[in-house]
């Protein structure tokens, strides 16, 4: 099962890149060269997001290709690119908050938050555990992909909301939900195959925790700590 996991897992992430191509081709791509309404926190956070997909569809091919030198070098090169796919959604979030707050009540806007500050956590734990376990390859190669699912929905969210005209709520929710199934079924099939349900469960209690901040976003609790952050980062 891992050998086989390892070969096709590269088709998997080349499909989240199709499905985040879907997503943004209406409201961003198609936009191309005029990028009007755009800032340069958007093109710097596409361009980190584009970087790590591509990443991670090059790597399980040149394992299965046995180049094993060249998967280090490129890994090493994700020391320098996970910080700035985080910082870069911290810029993208700050940029959300100062078009949001001249509009909306704050907080709506705060509460909207709940959509881009836990991704930075969640991108950097789950990379870190990832590094931390390289040389574990199936724990190693669970986080890595963990990341990839959650690259899902952006793309799927947007396609969602412009295709079908599902409030934005509701998306954000429903794609967090299906995020986390994926995770569950792969913890299933782990301890069904006698694997450590570690790695996915992991990355299921990152989306449960998720999921309760996101429908929380208008609670006391919530609401402080994202003015905090605002206050304090913005």
């Amino acid at each position: 099962m891992e050998k086989t996991l390892q070969n096709r897992i590269g088709y998997a992430f080349i499909a989240i890149l199709l499905i985040c191509f879907l997503g943004f081709y209406p409201t961003y791509i198609s936009k191309f060269p005029e990028m009007t309404g755009f800032t340069s926190a958007h093109h710097f956070h596409g361009l980190m997001a584009l970087l790590w997909i591509l990443m991670l569809i090059v790597q399980p091919f040149l394992i299965r290709a046995k180049k094993y030198q060249l998967h280090r070098q490129i890994g090493k090169f994700s020391y320098i690119l996970m910080p700035l796919l985080i910082i870069s959604l911290f810029f993208v979030s700050r940029a959300g908050y100062v078009r949001s707050i001249k509009t909306m009540p704050e907080a709506d806007v705060l509460a909207g938050l709940t959509n881009g500050i836990p991704d930075m956590f969640s991108f950097a734990i789950l990379y870190v555990l990832a590094m931390l376990h390289r040389k574990n390859t199936p724990y190693h190669l669970r986080f890595m992909a963990s990341t990839g699912i959650m690259m899902i929905g952006p793309g799927l969210g947007r396609f969602l909301i412009v295709t079908f005209g599902i409030p934005f709520p509701i998306v954000i929710l429903s794609i967090i939900l299906l995020t986390t199934g994926v995770g569950l079924a792969w913890m299933i099939a782990d301890i069904r195959n006698k694997k450590s349900p570690f790695p996915m469960g992991v990355f299921v209690g990152i989306g449960v925790l998720t999921t309760i901040i996101n429908i929380n976003g208008q609670s006391a609790w919530w609401q402080g700590f994202a003015k905090w952050v605002v206050s304090v980062f913005f």
